[in-house]
């Protein structure tokens, strides 16, 4: 005698299971990836210097600004599923924090920098500012205890799906 088994449900488990990707790909990865992100953003904020006073003729930034400038922004989840996070400076201040940063030649008189090998420009080095890092070393710092945040927040976020 022939034996047949009949399947219930087939339709609604695959619509389930789209759903659930689809969750994966976007919402819960894009909060998880923001809260990982925001845990090496905030290390960068913790270790960025301020300027200790500014003198009237000085065209540096405002005491505090970098530090206030430091965000998290996120990238568009691509078709393979993956988000990407930038996180330090924004535009508006992230050329004072590269020179922090790395170092860079104290000029007076105008501009001077290097092409192809040759100082250029009419300003006069006057000194050598040494680099001060923090960025590199809070991202050093951090990357472990974002990862952790990322997977705990990702998990919390895949509960429902995942009982």
């Amino acid at each position: 005698m022939p034996m047949g088994m009949r399947m219930k449900g087939l339709p609604e488990t695959q619509a389930a299971m789209n759903a659930l990707r689809q969750e994966v790909r976007t919402t819960a990865t894009r909060g998880a990836v923001r809260d990982g992100a925001t845990v090496i953003g905030d290390a960068m904020t913790a270790a960025a210097p301020v300027l200790d006073h500014k003198t009237a003729e000085s065209t540096s930034l405002e005491p505090g600004e970098m530090k206030a400038d430091i965000r998290v922004a996120m990238g568009r989840v691509d078709q393979e599923g993956f988000i990407t996070a930038a996180i330090g400076p924004t535009k508006r201040t992230r050329h004072v924090a590269r020179w922090v940063e790395y170092g860079h030649r104290l000029v007076k008189g105008g501009y001077s920098s290097f092409k192809r090998g040759k100082l250029q420009g009419v300003g006069k080095q006057i000194g050598d500012v040494p680099e001060h890092p923090f960025l590199r070393p809070a991202y050093e710092t951090s990357w472990q205890q974002s990862i952790a945040v990322f997977a705990e927040s990702l998990k919390k976020r895949l509960g429902r799906w995942l009982r």
